[in-house]
C-alpha cells in the first residue's frame, strides 16, 4: 500500500515499545541480574593521563573481610588480542587486551580489579589499592592539524587512509577561483552519561561463558570476546535485554575484566563519574572546510 498522510509516521508521536519499563524501573540491565553465589567486581582507575605504572601495592587490599582477589597485570592470566574479521566483524574500540603493559594511555584506564563478595566490600577493596606512577606531559593540545596525521592512520575498524577519496585538482582549482570559503569548525569534547553505567554480568559454566551486557552490537561481542578468551563462538552468549541509551558508548566492545574459570559468576559495574573517562565519548574534533566557485 502507498504512503499516504493517513499511513505516514512523520509528525506523529509514537509508542516506545521499551518506554514504559524503562520509566517505571522494571527495564532490566545488565548488572541487574542476580544469580547464586554473586561476586562483584569494581576497576582501579588510573590517576594519571600519561606515563608507567612504577608500582601496584594490593596488599592491604587483599587482607580485607570478603575480598577475593585484586586482579592486575601480574595474576590476569592470558587474553588474547582480537583481530578484524570480515566487513564490521571483530570490531573493538581497544585492543589493547585488559592489564596488558605498565603503560597509562589516558585518565580513567583500568589498571587493576577488585573482586569481592559484595559491591561495597569490592568497592572498598579497590579504593584501598595504591598505585605510584611516573608521569609524562599529555598531549591536550586542542589545536589540531589533519595535515600532520600520517597518510594511513588507525581507527576502531583498522588502518585506514587519510585520504579516501581523490579526484582533479583542488588545489589548482581553488587557487584559481575568484570566490573562496576557507574555514575550520571546532567541536569540543563530549562525553556520554546514560541511564544505565556500563555494567558486565559475567557466568561462567564449565567452557560456557554468558555475558549479560549492555551492548549495541552482540553479535560482534560474542566474536571479540570469543577471540579474547581463545573459545569457539558457540561458547560465547551474550544477553542484553535492553540498553539503557548509549549514544554510541555500547556499540563496540571495551575492556572486559573477567578471568577464565575463576569464578562463577561476576558483575562488573563502573561509577558515575566514569563515564566522563573511561566511559567513551566524542573527542574534540576539527573539521577544514574549502569550497570555491
Amino acid at each position: 500500500m502507498p504512503e499516504s498522510a493517513q499511513t505516514s509516521v512523520i509528525g506523529k508521536p509514537q509508542p516506545r515499545i521499551d518506554g514504559p519499563f524503562k520509566v517505571s524501573g522494571t527495564a532490566m540491565y545488565a548488572s541487574d541480574f542476580h544469580f547464586p553465589d554473586l561476586l562483584y567486581a569494581v576497576p582501579i582507575e588510573a590517576t594519571i593521563a600519561n606515563g608507567k605504572i612504577q608500582k601496584l601495592d594490593a596488599a592491604a587490599a587483599e587482607r580485607m573481610p570478603g575480598v577475593r582477589a585484586i586482579f592486575h597485570r601480574a595474576n590476569i592470566g592470558k587474553i588474547f588480542r582480537s583481530v578484524m574479521g570480515k566487513g564490521m566483524e571483530g570490531i573493538c574500540i581497544e585492543r589493547r587486551p585488559p592489564f596488558e603493559d605498565d603503560v597509562i594511555r589516558y585518565y580513567g584506564q583500568y589498571v587493576a580489579l577488585a573482586v569481592a563478595d559484595t559491591f561495597e566490600l569490592a568497592k572498598a577493596a579497590a579504593d584501598a589499592v595504591r598505585v605510584t606512577y611516573s608521569k609524562e606531559k599529555p598531549n591536550v593540545s586542542p589545536d589540531l592539524k589533519a595535515e600532520d596525521d600520517p597518510q594511513v592512520v588507525a581507527t576502531t575498524y583498522g588502518p585506514e587512509h587519510r585520504l579516501q577519496s581523490e579526484r582533479g585538482n583542488p588545489d589548482a582549482a581553488f587557487a584559481s577561483a575568484p570566490v573562496k570559503l576557507d574555514q575550520t569548525y571546532v567541536t569540543p569534547s563530549e562525553t556520554h552519561n546514560p541511564i544505565e553505567l556500563q555494567g558486565t554480568t559475567a557466568i561462567w559454566d564449565g567452557q560456557m561463558l554468558t555475558l549479560y551486557e549492555e551492548s549495541q552490537a552482540i553479535f560482534n561481542m560474542r566474536g571479540v570476546l570469543a577471540q579474547m578468551f581463545g573459545l569457539p563462538k558457540e561458547s560465547v552468549r551474550v544477553i542484553t535485554k535492553f540498553v539503557g541509551s548509549g549514544f554510541g558508548s555500547k556499540l563496540w566492545p571495551w575492556t572486559h575484566c573477567c578471568r577464565k574459570r575463576t569464578f562463577a559468576s561476576l558483575p562488573s559495574l563502573s561509577a558515575r563519574a566514569s563515564a566522563a573517562s573511561f566511559g567513551h565519548g566524542r573527542i574534540v574534533r576539527s573539521r577544514r572546510l574549502r569550497r570555491a566557485s
